[in-house]
């Protein structure tokens, strides 16, 4: 019976890295409810869905409670928690970001009405290859604006489940390229959180972040053993 109990023994790092945990995502939490819940609770007439932001909601509150969660994990129990699972929350939080995003341009009943960011874009671009490529696509820009919501979707879909996540990642940086080079002239955060999240999208699938707690975790190495040739190329993918 000793030994029994003796493997639930925490050590004092093990119990301060607990309570810290506790405290932190107890604030971290209260925050987010205090300040964010209220403008996710707003109902946007336009979407089909009026609510979905704050249905999302658990989602965007996730890498938030997660990442502090890791760091006093790992403080606790190093052996345990690896560097790599610091790529969860980031993997989680670009999920959010781009599957929300990607589901709130979908069921906007507007979004598909004007060409938006194409037309300005195409008019008042400094850039003159920027005009001459955002102009080529205004005949066009209904199934643009489309290819953009559903490939943030697709792609967010990925960061969440973590499968495909180096496809995924992939999709994400071309987005991202596709916003920070064509529109990045908009505005110092326009230009800023999409070069930020290039970078992001690139350390996530170098170093396949989809292989702690996600699907590749599983499928991955699947690909791997298989005996067919083709089915062993899906490996890097995951």
């Amino acid at each position: 019976m000793e030994h029994h109990k003796g493997r639930f023994e925490w050590n004092r790092n093990q119990w301060l890295a607990i309570l810290s945990l506790i405290i932190v995502d107890a604030i971290v939490g209260a925050i987010f409810v205090l300040s964010i819940v209220p403008v996710l609770a707003v109902p946007n007439a336009n979407l089909v869905v009026p609510y979905v932001g704050l249905y999302l909601a658990p989602l965007a509150a996730l890498p938030l409670l997660l990442l502090p969660a890791v760091y006093f994990l790992r403080f606790g129990w190093k052996e345990k928690i690896g560097i790599g699972a610091f790529l969860l929350p980031l993997r989680l939080a670009l999920g959010y970001e781009f599957f929300s995003a990607g589901i709130e341009k979908l069921l906007d009943t507007t979004y598909l009405a004007s060409p938006g960011l194409i037309g300005y874009g195409a008019a008042l671009a400094p850039s003159a290859w920027a005009r001459s490529v955002l102009s080529m696509l205004l005949p066009n820009y209904a199934a643009f604006l489309l290819l953009i919501a559903s490939g943030e979707l697709l792609v967010g879909l990925s960061m969440l489940l973590g499968g495909f996540t180096r496809l995924g990642a992939l999709g994400g940086l071309l987005l991202q390229w596709t916003f920070l080079f064509l529109l990045g002239w908009l505005s110092v955060s326009t230009f800023g959180i999409n070069f930020v999240g290039s970078i992001a999208f690139l350390a996530l699938g170098m170093l396949q972040a989809g292989r702690f707690v996600g699907v590749d975790q599983f499928i991955g190495p699947w690909f791997e053993k298989s005996g067919s040739r083709i089915l062993r190329l899906f490996r890097l993918l995951t």
